[in-house]
C-alpha cells in the first residue's frame, strides 16, 4: 500500500470536512469536542509528526497558535507534513512512539490512519453517510494490522491491556483476510498475532471497514458478529488510545 498517497487523500479529505463545518457541531466519539476541536488536534500531530520526521529527534507535541480560519490551517499543517515525508527517505532512522522499526515509513502509515479515522470523526458530526466516507477495504485491513502490531502492545504497556481471553480469528468478509489475536504469557502478557492459518477458538466476522472502526471505537459492536463472548469482551475493551 502506497501509505503516502493514502495519506494525502485523507488530508485533503478532511480539510474539505473543516472547511465545509461551521465548526460547532459536536463529534459523538469524541466526547466533549466539536469539529473545530478535531481539526486542532489532527494539525497539532501533523506538526508533531513533521518535526519527528525532519529532525530525527524524539519532540514533545507542539502548542501552536492556531489561525483563522481553522480550515485553512489544518490544510496547511497537512501540506506540511506531506512535504516533510516527501523530504525523507522510509529507510531513514526516524524515532517513533512505539519504539518499532524506527524507520521514516512508520509515519505516513500513522498519520494516514490518524487522519482517516478522524475524518469518519467529522464526518459523523456532520451527519454523511457512511457510503461517503471513503474508508476503501484494503485501507481497513492495514488498519487492523497497525492496532495490532503497535497499539495492543503499546496499551499494555500503559497498563490497559485489550481484553484478549482466548484465540480470536477477526474475519473480513469482503477480503480474503484473517487475523489471529492471542493471550500473551500470563495475565498481564502482551497479546500476541499469530499466523493466520493457525486454529482459532472465536470468530468475529464483518467488513474490514466494519473491523477497523470497531477496534477504533468508531462504529457500534452490534454491526460485527461474533461466535462467543471472548470476542464481544474484546472490542467492549481498551483496543487504541
Amino acid at each position: 500500500m502506497d501509505h503516502l498517497r493514502e495519506l494525502d487523500e485523507a488530508v485533503s479529505r478532511f480539510a474539505g470536512l473543516a472547511a465545509s463545518a461551521e465548526g460547532r457541531e459536536p463529534v459523538p466519539s469524541c466526547d466533549g469536542w466539536v469539529v473545530r476541536d478535531l481539526a486542532e488536534h489532527l494539525g497539532t500531530v501533523h506538526r508533531w509528526a513533521a518535526s519527528i520526521v525532519l529532525s530525527g529527534q524524539r519532540v514533545k507535541p507542539p502548542a501552536p497558535l492556531v489561525t483563522e480560519p481553522v480550515a485553512d490551517w489544518y490544510a496547511g499543517t497537512g501540506a506540511a507534513l506531506l512535504a516533510a515525508l516527501r523530504a525523507v527517505a522510509p529507510d531513514e532512522d526516524v524515532p517513533n512512539f512505539s519504539r518499532l522499526g524506527e524507520k521514516a515509513a512508520f509515519w505516513p502509515r500513522r498519520q494516514m490512519h490518524e487522519t482517516t479515522v478522524h475524518a469518519v470523526d467529522a464526518q459523523q458530526a456532520l451527519g454523511i453517510d457512511e457510503s461517503q466516507w471513503g474508508i476503501t477495504p484494503d485501507v481497513a485491513a492495514d488498519g487492523v494490522d497497525e492496532v495490532l502490531q503497535v497499539f495492543f502492545p503499546r496499551l499494555t504497556a500503559g497498563g490497559r491491556r485489550p481484553d484478549v481471553r482466548s484465540r480470536i480469528r477477526l474475519v473480513a468478509t469482503d477480503l480474503d483476510r484473517s487475523w489471529i489475536v492471542a493471550p500473551g504469557e500470563g495475565e498481564a502478557g502482551t497479546p500476541v498475532q499469530l499466523h493466520a492459518s493457525r486454529d482459532a477458538d472465536e470468530v468475529v466476522t464483518g467488513t474490514a471497514a466494519d473491523l477497523y472502526l470497531g477496534l477504533w471505537h468508531r462504529v457500534s459492536r452490534d454491526r460485527l458478529h461474533f461466535e462467543g463472548p471472548d470476542g464481544a469482551a474484546l472490542f467492549d475493551g481498551p483496543t487504541t488510545p
